[in-house]
């Protein structure tokens, strides 16, 4: 008796997201974004000639995890998409199974329920269950990974501690990001007993497990490291965005034009991948040295737009809007009014579809400010004090630094992997205000 809740929260979770792919079902070109289209030509090279290179040239900005995921659907011919967003869906819906999990062990039960119940209905999740994208198997194993750290914090258990990072470093392999969530997970062992012994167990297996795809882009591209993810992410978007804020210019323009300038350049010296990217590099850290307050505020103030509702994405899956319109240099340049009124063009049915959306969103930001004003992960010390424990702490730092990372230009699907922990957070919040509501009543 006592599963049942969390079993109808999951079989919920599963029935949201098979409905919004349903409305997608004879149009999958809906769950397409411009990115989707690269993965899948990685994934062709992949299946096709065993390489993993953009053209003639080796790939190191994206990792082989997500195209090798998407190999699943070549095997079903013109229903690859769909059959990929189906075993996405299956693994979000772990990801739910997950998020209770993880939350019986920072919280209590009831906590956990409404944490489960809150992720099963995440906008922002359930689209990125069906959308083809790396979104959803990251945030899976790095929820997984979470859960076996955590056990491993409360326990000591080493066969977690190591299971731990086994499992973010492959998720590594589907998203770099994974390293800066890794170095977090390291550091939420300093407090332990044993300390170095632990972080050195830990890092040894994440450390093992990633040295053959740095061989291998030092022996291929004559670069020596994971991913280019951080160093292109600078050149290509946060400089452009800070060239356009500092001229008063179109971003977009801005970023076409160093694509092309980057591109031009890296023919004419004639450099292999790795030195291309390490031009790059050089010159994405020279640009923001010279301006470094002004592409602060540009980072913090994009940043925020990872808590964005992601209301439109969910609409555009269903037929009802379309994307790509530039509605987010509006938003820069004229604000959030306006930026409604150009996506929505005067769709008044699709306003009010989305309004519900958003206001859930706003609840269950609600819910998360009260769960942190009462510190409900905090235990007794004994001398009327709380504590948070390395749990707690562990989580905290995975939202600071994946909020932090975006930069310029930090969109809703980059709160995809944050999403189990805010949904745990809420979680927590509602628990305490029904506990505390029923108090008063009684």
């Amino acid at each position: 008796m006592r599963r049942r809740p969390v079993l109808t929260i999951v079989i919920m979770a599963a029935l949201v997201r098979l409905v919004l792919l349903a409305t997608a079902w004879h149009a999958p070109q809906r769950l397409l974004t411009p990115d989707s289209y690269e993965y899948a030509a990685l994934a062709r090279t992949l299946g096709e000639d065993g390489v993993f290179a953009r053209g003639e040239r080796p790939e190191i900005f994206r990792t082989p995890g997500y195209p090798l995921f998407l190999l699943i659907g070549t095997l079903f011919g013109s229903a690859g998409v769909v059959t990929v967003a189906i075993v996405q869906i299956v693994a979000d819906v772990v990801t739910v199974y997950l998020t209770y999990l993880l939350a019986l062990l920072v919280a209590d039960r009831r906590a956990a329920l409404w944490a489960a119940g809150w992720q099963a209905v995440c906008v922002v999740a359930v689209v990125s269950s069906v959308r083809i994208l790396s979104d959803a198997p990251y945030t899976c194993l790095l929820m997984l990974a979470l859960c076996l750290l955590a056990v491993h914090l409360k326990t000591g258990r080493w066969w977690s501690l190591l299971a731990a990072a086994g499992v973010i470093a492959a998720a590594c392999y589907v998203r770099p990001v994974g390293l800066a969530m890794a170095a977090v997970m390291g550091l939420s062992l300093l407090p332990r007993p044993k300390r170095w012994r632990r972080l050195a167990a830990f890092a040894g297996v994440v450390v093992v497990l990633l040295a053959p795809w740095v061989i291998r882009n030092r022996i291929v591209a004559d670069y020596t490291g994971f991913s280019t993810f951080a160093t292109d992410s600078m050149y290509y978007f946060a400089v452009p965005a800070l060239t356009a804020e500092r001229k008063g210019t179109d971003a977009a323009a801005e970023r076409a034009w160093q694509r092309r300038h980057g591109a031009s350049a890296e023919r004419n010296a004639g450099l292999s991948p790795g030195r291309a990217a390490a031009w790059r590099a050089r010159r994405a850290r020279q640009a923001i040295a010279e301006h470094p307050w002004a592409y602060t505020r540009l980072h913090l103030r994009g940043c925020a737009g990872v808590y964005l509702p992601a209301a439109p994405s969910l609409l555009e899956i269903a037929g009802r809007t379309t994307g790509q319109r530039g509605t987010r240099a509006v938003l820069r340049r004229e604000g959030l009014a306006a930026a409604v009124r150009h996506y929505f063009g005067g769709d008044t049915v699709a306003l009010l579809l989305a309004a519900p959306l958003v206001a859930l969103l706003g609840l269950k930001y609600a819910a998360v400010a009260i769960g942190a004003a009462g510190r409900l992960f905090a235990r007794p010390t004994g001398r009327g004090r709380l504590r948070l424990p390395a749990e707690a702490w562990l989580l905290i730092g995975v939202v600071l630094v994946g909020t932090l990372l975006p930069g310029p230009f930090g969109l809703p699907r980059y709160r995809v992997p944050l999403g189990p922990i805010l949904s745990i957070a809420a979680g927590c919040g509602i628990a305490a205000l029904t506990r505390r509501l029923r108090r008063r009543t009684n």
